[in-house]
């Protein structure tokens, strides 16, 4: 898989359209199209200045803008949460050169170009269907970290940054529950949120449990069964990830593994 084109593994990133914003756009642009979906689902946006490529955002930089900005964390640019890319990669380089960006940075998004212009984005979602799918899933699981449902929305924030993770997960009776990033920040930039923070200040966050903003029931799948059922399911935007056992499995397992 490595060695073929990221136009050749990917060629559906081709034509859907680049979504982007420009270093000067109001921090709610960036951060609606962080946090909406199914009807808009992105894993990153690029960033586009005068059409010349600026840089990339992801939520993590959007999670750690809110923590460190509070009450004003709308008051800013997309610029102000932008990460810096020299160069964005050719849509006919191989697609080793993307999974090694990924590896190195731990953020699973890049820009592509054809010739001068950026014309496309990758992220792992777009690779699920160029994985090995006769792998077993119980070899590609990773490790589970489990949270407490009733720690409080900012506390959520921040342990995904520091753990670097997507999805939280808690275990009920009847088996994981999990809610993503992306639900955290549309909870954010909800109108509750918001005007809570506009009558009390960031810090009544703390008392608005992390099960308010609303967990979904995890899907699972057996240890023995192909990576190609996973690869199913993930495909849905709205399955950020599947429980193997004890273990979770994510789009990033599929396709760095």
């Amino acid at each position: 898989m490595q060695d073929i084109s990221i136009r050749a593994a990917a060629p559906q990133i081709f034509r859907r359209p680049l979504l982007y914003v420009g270093p000067q756009d109001a921090m709610v642009h960036a951060a609606t199209f962080l946090a909406i979906g199914p009807q808009i689902y992105v894993d990153g946006l690029v960033v586009l200045d005068a059409g010349r490529l600026a840089g990339r955002i992801g939520g993590r930089r959007l999670a750690s803008h809110i923590l460190e900005r509070k009450e004003k964390w709308l008051d800013g640019r997309a610029g102000d949460i932008t990460e810096p890319l020299d160069r964005p990669l050719d849509a006919d380089s191989p697609l080793k050169d993307a999974l090694s960006a990924f590896a190195e940075t731990r953020f699973a998004f890049m820009p592509i170009a054809s010739g001068d212009k950026v014309i496309a984005s990758l992220s792992i979602r777009d690779l699920l269907g160029a994985v090995d799918k006769t792998r077993k899933v119980g070899q590609l699981a990773s490790s589970l970290t489990t949270v407490d449902e009733g720690m409080g929305v900012p506390e959520a924030l921040k342990f995904m940054v520091e753990k670097g993770v997507r999805n939280l997960v808690a275990l009920r009776h009847n088996g994981p529950f999990v809610v993503n990033d992306r639900r955290v920040l549309e909870f954010m930039l909800g109108y509750e949120a918001r005007t809570l923070v506009a009558e009390k200040g960031f810090s009544a966050l703390d008392d608005v449990p992390l099960s308010h903003v609303g967990f979904c029931k995890g899907k699972t799948l057996g240890p023995e069964e192909i990576a190609g059922a996973a690869a199913s399911l993930l495909s849905d935007v709205g399955t950020p990830c599947v429980f193997v056992g004890n273990r979770i499995l994510t789009p990033w397992d599929l396709v760095m593994k």
